[in-house]
């Protein structure tokens, strides 16, 4: 063996440590472009504060963008087996461990902000905590993401056993409803964005279970997206309904106001729809094995 071929050898295991390399120490490029893009918003908060583009308070600024992205990133990364189901592109499954723990960077990244705007003063963050709902269904949901993130790692797949590691990680649909929570409690006025991340997260959690009780074709799965889009708009309208006591007809009639913007229920439909329409292509270009679709209906 050559100097350089022994070199590479050596140089291998400890490149695939890096978030941007396959398991055999190869550059994976889905992976450095899942990194880069995950890297991205806490690289513009960073700009942000140096630039002076934050407004006079500038922490408070900083955790709502950060809570924002934690959020985004969480449901993000419930996409990833949907969208493996619908593309059949199973080298999908090589960024969810890492969208997993971006989220948790972001959640960590939340409470060190939050506790920053209060000054490190710990006992006033400690009475916040555990005295304002909104603040411990936060901390519930990053008390979990921290478990996940801890055991997601190869060692805890043999330690526990696929079967225990998998109950575990079935929690992700817990953080992700306290997060939900904590975010719908915490806005004041415009629960557009809340209301559009929990109509994704609806959608997708439905897609998954059509996957696993029926057969799924184009009608099933339209109907699907429409049956969330629904509830998105009805969980919208409950929403401003308990907190502004706007009338829920109200709510509901601006879902067909396009003059301003496009509520979220649209956006959910939509993106339903060209999850339906996307898997009947793949399907009609490149038919499932019939151990596939057996397996699809359980």
């Amino acid at each position: 063996m050559t100097y350089a071929q022994n070199h590479l050898s050596r140089a291998a295991p400890l490149a695939s440590w890096a978030p941007w390399s396959d398991r055999a120490g190869r550059l994976s490029w889905l992976k450095l472009a899942c990194f880069l893009a995950m890297a991205a918003p806490a690289a513009w908060m960073a700009l942000q504060w140096q630039l002076g583009w934050l407004s006079p308070k500038p922490f408070a600024d900083l955790v709502r963008e950060s809570g924002d992205w934690a959020m985004r990133i969480l449901v993000l990364s419930l996409a990833v087996t949907p969208l493996r189901w619908v593309t059949r592109w199973n080298k999908l499954i090589l960024v969810r461990r890492m969208l997993g723990l971006a989220a948790l960077f972001y959640s960590l990244a939340h409470i060190a902000l939050w506790c920053a705007d209060l000054k490190f003063e710990w006992w006033n963050i400690l009475v916040e905590m555990f005295v304002r709902i909104f603040l411990t269904t936060g901390l519930a949901a990053t008390l979990i993401m921290i478990a996940l993130g801890v055991t997601s790692n190869d060692y805890f797949i043999r330690r526990l056993g696929a079967k225990s590691w998998n109950a575990l990680h079935a929690w992700v649909y817990a953080a992700a409803l306290l997060s939900l929570a904590h975010f719908f409690i915490e806005i004041r006025l415009d629960a557009t964005e809340a209301a559009l991340t929990s109509g994704f997260f609806v959608l997708l959690m439905a897609f998954r279970f059509v996957r696993k009780k029926l057969n799924p074709g184009l009608v099933t799965l339209c109907a699907t997206a429409v049956v969330c889009a629904l509830a998105t708009a009805a969980t919208e309208a409950a929403y401003y309904a308990i907190s502004t006591r706007v009338p829920v007809m109200r709510v509901l009639s601006a879902n067909l106001d396009f003059s301003y913007t496009i509520r979220p229920a649209w956006w959910v439909l939509g993106a339903g729809v060209l999850i339906a329409l996307l898997a009947a292509w793949r399907n009609r270009v490149s038919p499932a094995p019939s151990v596939m679709r057996r397996s699809a209906a359980i």
